[in-house]
């Protein structure tokens, strides 16, 4: 089974909210090469309650960055924030019941957090709850709830959902068959670097006439346009 990785650690700094101002200093530290400091810092926020911190921490010493890595404490760190509602630290903690890194695997505890993040519109949570049900992982293969999820997180630019949410559309699972939104949705995925998309949009394209292919590119154009809001409708 092939796990897509968490957010890599440069794109998880972007997430931090205003709230957090004391961990981006740390953070900032962190940057500029006070690794120590910085550590330091952030484990005192941690220890002080701070989720934000304590996600950051989690995300450190799950990918040996600053720290040596270190599985159970990544996941000691995740389980405090996540006991607080943090999405992000949510979604790691399913992450690591899934793939089973410092956690005996778990599908049952995987799609448990998978669905608190998701809910509380965590793309990553989204994809993976949304594969889980796909496969039958945990639960009773479910391809319409994938589908509903996948949607979620293309909507916010996952460009895995979004091929992912295509192929559906394609095959018709799930979801009714639709070549033009399969098309939409591949195409869109596919300009984002999804490179997974383009077998499937080479089979659609022997099966759909050339005035097809190019008013589907049109919708994908309107989707960009739109930032993935309500395309489904176009």
């Amino acid at each position: 089974m092939s796990l897509r990785y968490p957010l890599a650690f440069c794109l998880v700094l972007f997430c931090l909210g205003s709230q957090a101002q004391t961990v981006s200093e740390s953070m900032a530290l962190f940057d500029e090469g006070k690794t120590q400091e910085a550590v330091a810092q952030l484990n005192q926020l941690g220890l002080g309650g701070n989720a934000e911190a304590q996600n950051m921490l989690g995300v450190l010493y799950d990918n040996g960055q600053g720290v040596t890595q270190d599985y159970k404490l990544a996941r000691a760190w995740f389980e405090k924030a996540a006991a607080q509602g943090h999405a992000s630290a949510q979604y790691h903690l399913g992450f690591m019941y899934e793939a089973g890194r410092g956690v005996a695997h778990s599908d049952k505890q995987a799609l448990h957090w998978y669905k608190l993040a998701a809910t509380a519109a965590e793309p990553n949570a989204q994809y993976r709850w949304a594969m889980m049900n796909l496969n039958g992982f945990g639960v009773k293969a479910n391809p319409v709830e994938a589908r509903k999820w996948f949607a979620q997180a293309a909507a916010q630019g996952d460009p895995h959902a979004q091929r992912q949410l295509g192929t559906l559309y394609a095959k018709g699972l799930g979801v009714a068959q639709n070549k033009m939104l399969a098309y939409m949705w591949l195409d869109i995925a596919r300009g984002l670097g999804e490179q997974a998309a383009t077998r499937t949009l080479s089979e659609l394209s022997e099966i759909m006439s050339k005035d097809q292919a190019i008013r589907a590119q049109e919708l994908a154009k309107q989707c960009i346009a739109k930032s993935y809001q309500g395309c489904e409708a176009l």
